[in-house]
């Protein structure tokens, strides 16, 4: 027999004990929640640490951090941006508008590859970027990017961009700097304080004869010639130690024993801190230049068809022969010689031979005449000569007959058998004029005379009447 509303009450207590059922439900869902919530809370305060971490990181950094979305375009910059404009100037402009042309390829293949998570072997390749200063250099930077992704899709591009163009600089200057080592024709020795050497170029071997390995480790003292002495060298190391430098002229030995000219320039290379950490010695072997100041000096004196001296190292020669006479009173003879049948000569046989023909006549005056005498070749087919000491017309008539014998033997040129002669013209010193200008318009006249005789003769001048020698073989 069942109790007045005991279904009720059984209805009642089994809703009451699932409500309590739920209830505990509740409250450990609660539970879960709530550590969950504390978990996420932990974490959402790690990830803010993180990232204010990793914004002090990109603050601090001395590379450049770009953030940018998936086209390029520039969102957020770091201080060091600044290596290239302001961060006002970055931001909204595209990255690639920041990139040489020549560039663009590497960009885009790096832009590329970080979008598509591929593993990029070109990651740390170099772009070289512009910067916004009116002709500043582009700036040199090793590239790397990251993809930040949300839910497996790309959202930013974070760029980093490491400035190495004082490396590449330093590194082209280094390259520069070994190829001119390398490649100069100076030789370059360097040393250490000591003088002890360190290294030298292959110049260095071709003008001295001494290789890499037989001279390094040595002192410079092996190219001593002996010919500066212990004075020089003193004053070279005393302006090398104030001056930080030094240059001059001095002469060396090679291997050979060949002793050189050089011209050296010696400087001391510093540190930062202005201490010495070697020298640098540069030198140029002046033997060629020595050589070919040489041939010109005797281009600038000396006939080149003849081989005789020109009209300008006739009239210095006569200026010191003028001066050697007044102090000691000596007395000399100018002779003016204008060859005879040589022009019928030049123009039947031609340039060639009366070149020739001028050659044979310059050496037989050069034979003819003492060694104290100046026989010179004043253009054409004249000569003069200067006879110190000559004097008097039995003298002078006694030269000038040998000086015609000697012309007029016949000579043999390109198989013609050829006969020339002379006319003379002399003027004494102090006779017949007192300085140049006088002397040479006096012999000049006389020579003209000589040829108005018929030529093969001599003519002394003297004053407006001359004597007239019989032309050489006559009675």
């Amino acid at each position: 027999m069942r109790m007045p509303g005991s279904s009720r009450d059984a209805a009642l207590h089994n809703q009451l004990y699932r409500y309590a059922e739920d209830l505990q439900q509740m409250v450990e869902r609660h539970g879960e929640l709530e550590a969950h919530c504390q978990t996420l809370q932990k974490s959402c305060a790690r990830l803010t640490e993180s990232r204010e971490e990793l914004d002090e990181v990109m603050r601090r950094s001395h590379d450049i951090h770009l953030i940018t979305d998936i086209t390029g375009c520039i969102l957020q910059s770091n201080p060091a941006a600044a290596a290239l404009t302001s961060s006002h100037m970055l931001q909204g402009s595209a990255l690639p508008d920041w990139i040489l042309p020549s560039h663009h390829e590497a960009f885009n293949g790096l832009r590329l590859n970080a979008i598509d998570g591929r593993v990029a072997p070109d990651q740390g390749q170099e772009l070289y970027l512009r910067r916004a200063a009116r002709n500043a250099s582009p700036l040199i930077a090793l590239a790397e990017v990251l993809a930040v992704r949300q839910e497996n899709e790309v959202r930013f591009l974070h760029w980093i961009l490491r400035d190495v163009t004082h490396l590449r600089e330093t590194e082209f200057e280094t390259q520069i700097s070994s190829m001119v080592f390398k490649s100069a024709a100076e030789g370059v020795m360097i040393t250490d304080v000591e003088g002890e050497v360190l290294a030298v170029n292959p110049a260095f071997t071709q003008i001295t004869g001494y290789s890499a390995e037989e001279i390094i480790g040595r002192t410079p003292r092996i190219l001593n010639s002996g010919i500066q002495d212990a004075a020089f060298y003193a004053a070279f190391w005393r302006s090398l130690r104030a001056n930080g430098s030094w240059q001059g002229e001095l002469y060396n030995r090679k291997k050979s024993g060949e002793i050189y000219p050089e011209w050296l320039t010696v400087s001391a290379a510093r540190d930062g801190a202005g201490r010495i950490l070697s020298y640098i010695a540069v030198f140029s072997d002046l033997s060629n230049l020595l050589r070919e100041e040489k041939r010109l000096a005797h281009l600038a004196h000396f006939d080149t068809l003849t081989g005789l001296p020109n009209r300008l190292l006739f009239q210095e020669r006569l200026a010191q022969m003028l001066g050697l006479s007044r102090r000691s009173g000596v007395p000399f003879t100018l002779i003016f010689i204008d060859l005879d049948k040589f022009k019928p000569i030049n123009d039947t046989h031609g340039h060639a031979t009366g070149d020739q023909v001028l050659k044979e006549a310059a050496r037989r005056l050069a034979k003819a005449v003492r060694e104290v005498d100046t026989v010179a070749r004043l253009g054409g087919d004249e000569f003069v000569i200067i006879a110190p000491g000559l004097a008097g017309e039995g003298d002078i008539g006694d030269f000038c007959r040998k000086l015609l014998a000697a012309l007029m033997q016949s000579m043999r040129v390109s198989e013609n058998e050829l006969t020339i002669g002379g006319s003379f013209g002399c003027a004494e010193y102090p006779r017949h004029g007192e300085d140049e200008a006088t002397l040479l318009q006096h012999a000049d006249v006389a020579m003209y005379r000589a040829k108005a005789a018929g030529g093969n003769t001599h003519v002394i001048y003297d004053g407006d009447v001359v004597t007239l020698v019989a032309p050489a073989g006559t009675a």
